[in-house]
């Protein structure tokens, strides 16, 4: 008898191990999110059993964690939210449904960030702007999406309450079940007139051993599914709540205006100052020479060697109107940037810098735009540097960094420098926002000055 016993104990042992097999062949396949050829390097991306274990424990601790924090939320946002609609009439009831108001968003806030951690995004709340006062502070009472949080915090506290013991049967049965036959050991021995086998008709601990363990392998198989499907629901809720889209694109499509109107405004700078430049250089030049050759002309029969002088004297100062132009033609596109690059191009600003510069710069995958602005940021630095820094060295440093490329000016000089408005810096700062880009500075008194630019490989506004 003991013999048999123990054989139908190793029969189930064999039927266990055929269901773990069961559920690495299941997982094995990639999950929907996770396909073949999504994997590092083109190879095809499988999941283990010992993947699926830990992001099972990883769904079930959400659940955990969704129902306390759930629970603390709903202790106290509700409480809170029924004390200030009681004493509304008042200004006090006002106060104390904008903290409960900031009290849910936090919680909203903590929300998002248990998702984020079972790899599932909800986009984050952009409040109304803070500042000090009271009526500052009771703007919160308009903002739409705050009383989406608070009905959240009601909301998910059901939700959550009927998650978790669903969860925790589904997470314990499994593993329970499998393991029936060497834990129930310990229970007090009834005889053949209890357990779940005996119930269902099927007297004997070998049968009751069997249906558990059967039963232990439906929860171990079904339990990625379930606990997925508990925390896809808590997730589904969150979107429709806590999800603020709108705000998002309220916020981009004011980013995007603020970029394209400083852009605007540092083309139209470039455009003045270029006026400017051809008025006092080429332009006054071209008018002194038509002055000359036409001096010449009238000497040519009276003084042929003094109209030679004339015209010699002309033609150089065609050559340096001609040079003024070029120059002049490298501040609205340089050739070598376009030929060459960017590291070609800034190499070249160095090479004609007044004070000894080092470049140290990366082959880096920017629009044109960002390159025209990666390197007029460039030369409006050390032109600047050179005029008011008295730095005697300089160095030049362009570095990707994952999706931004970050560039940095230093120079050993006497500090100062600021992007307040009126500066030269301001200018630049205006120029790369056109770009998504940001300009900071650190320029103590008696130096050094670093100008650190940021720009986005991938600008909204290319």
């Amino acid at each position: 008898m003991v013999a048999k016993e123990r054989s139908a104990l190793d029969e189930l042992g064999k039927r266990g191990a055929a269901a773990m097999n069961a559920l690495d062949r299941t997982y094995s396949q990639g999950s929907p999110e996770e396909q073949p050829g999504d994997g590092p390097s083109g190879r095809p991306a499988r999941r283990g059993v010992g993947q699926v274990i830990r992001r099972t424990c990883a769904d079930f601790g959400f659940l955990v964690g969704s129902f306390f924090i759930s629970l603390a939320a709903f202790i106290v946002c509700i409480p809170l939210f029924a004390v200030g609609v009681g004493t509304s009439p008042i200004i006090v009831g006002l106060a104390v449904l904008t903290l409960c108001l900031s009290v849910a968003g936090g919680f909203a806030r903590y929300h998002r960030r248990m998702l984020g951690l079972v790899g599932i995004s909800i986009t984050q709340t952009i409040y109304p702007p803070k500042t000090r006062g009271l009526r500052s502070r009771l703007r919160r009472l308009g903002h739409a999406q705050s009383w989406r949080e608070l009905l959240h915090v009601l909301i998910n506290f059901i939700i959550a309450t009927a998650c978790f013991p669903i969860g925790a049967v589904w997470f314990f049965a499994g593993p329970g079940g499998i393991l029936y036959g060497l834990w129930s050991v310990w229970l007090p021995d009834q005889g053949d007139g209890s357990g779940l086998a005996y119930l269902l008709g099927f007297p004997g601990r070998i049968a009751d051993v069997a249906l558990n363990t059967a039963i232990g392998a439906l929860f171990l198989i079904t339990a990625p599914f379930v606990l997925r499907g508990l925390v896809l629901l808590q997730a589904g809720i969150a979107r429709g709540l806590l999800d603020d889209e709108a705000s998002a694109l309220r916020q981009q499509v004011s980013h995007l205006a603020t970029s394209r109107a400083a852009a605007g405004e540092a083309e139209a700078h470039t455009l003045r100052k270029l006026e400017r430049d051809l008025h006092d250089g080429p332009q006054q030049r071209l008018v002194r020479l038509g002055m000359d050759i036409s001096a010449a002309e009238r000497r040519v029969g009276t003084n042929p060697d003094e109209a030679r002088t004339m015209l010699r004297e002309a033609f150089e100062q065609s050559q340096e109107a001609l040079a003024e132009i070029r120059t002049l033609s490298r501040g609205i596109a340089p050739p070598i940037l376009s030929d060459q690059g960017l590291r070609a191009a800034i190499t070249a600003l160095a090479a004609r810098s007044g004070v000894p510069t080092t470049v140290d710069v990366e082959d880096v995958p920017l629009s044109d735009a960002a390159q025209n602005a990666a390197y007029f940021v460039t030369a409006e630095a050390l032109t600047n540097m050179a005029k008011h820094s008295r730095a005697k060295n300089c160095g030049v440093e362009l570095r990707q960094v994952g999706a931004i490329v970050v560039m940095t000016i230093s120079d050993d000089g006497v500090g100062g420098a600021s992007l307040a408005k009126g500066h030269g810096l301001a200018g630049l700062a205006e120029r790369l926002s056109g770009v998504d880009g940001t300009l900071t500075v650190s320029s103590p008194p008696g130096g050094p000055t670093h100008l650190t630019a940021t720009i986005p490989l991938q600008s909204s506004n290319s």
